[in-house]
């Protein structure tokens, strides 16, 4: 297959500070021929960062199909394209992945701008061994579906467990995984990272739980089972 003179460029968003977008992802506002952004606001916001204003298309659930056409054709046609996510690192939790698929069927080259993410933030924060983790994420909305995964991982699974969901489902989410893993098990939440409300907490699920704080948003971390009272050793820095 021959490969295409089109560019697919992922690039980081900040995770709540604007200063923190980096400099290669303003710039790739700036020069790249067309812009993909998932919501209004974070796009308008980035480019006023970059200090420009231009127009972009938008990766959204109802415009997915029309968007992923359009970026085909722009690659098709040798056009490097951007995207940015709402906050942080494209497609661990957003619609990017679709555009992957597209960029590398195409053949098309790929550039990735690394920068802030809220799970590495997190996992930073956690004074617990995290040098192997699991990256669960978004659990299924059922009820009976999601009670069923957790109570799988709690038999299952002896790293952290990292879970990410929607402000307005944090309560939820810390009550149902309490049932699964016990009151007892350690965690860390980290809330509103890079936010005015920025908050580590290291806590009992139990105590998490009742928390009654704002609607914000939020990486939870649950401590590993296996061996949770061992000594933190230093290790050989590594890229990550």
């Amino acid at each position: 297959m021959s490969k295409s003179t089109g560019k697919l460029i992922l690039a980081a968003n900040s995770i709540g500070l604007l200063q923190d977008i980096p400099t290669r992802s303003l710039i790739a506002l700036k020069t790249s021929d067309e812009l993909i952004f998932e919501e209004d606001r974070p796009a308008r916001q980035a480019l006023k960062a970059a200090g420009i204003h231009r127009e972009y298309t938008k990766l959204t659930e109802h415009l997915e199909s029309d968007t992923l056409e359009q970026f085909e054709t722009a690659i098709l046609n040798g056009k490097s394209v951007c995207y940015m996510s709402d906050q942080g690192m494209p497609t661990l939790a957003d619609p990017g992945g679709a555009l992957l698929k597209i960029a590398y069927s195409l053949g098309a080259k790929v550039e990735i701008i690394p920068g802030p993410s809220s799970i590495s933030t997190a996992l930073s924060a956690c004074p617990f061994d995290i040098s192997r983790f699991n990256y669960i994420g978004f659990l299924e909305r059922d009820q009976q579906q999601r009670q069923n995964e957790l109570v799988t991982l709690a038999k299952s699974t002896h790293e952290p467990l990292v879970f990410l969901d929607t402000p307005y489902r944090r309560k939820a989410l810390l009550g149902a995984i309490t049932n699964a893993f016990g009151k007892k098990r350690k965690a860390m939440l980290a809330l509103d990272i890079s936010g005015q409300h920025e908050e580590y907490i290291y806590e009992d699920l139990g105590i998490l739980a009742q928390l009654d704080y704002p609607k914000l948003n939020f990486v939870l971390v649950v401590e590993g089972k296996s061996n949770p009272d061992r000594k933190l050793r230093p290790s050989k820095k590594r890229r990550v």
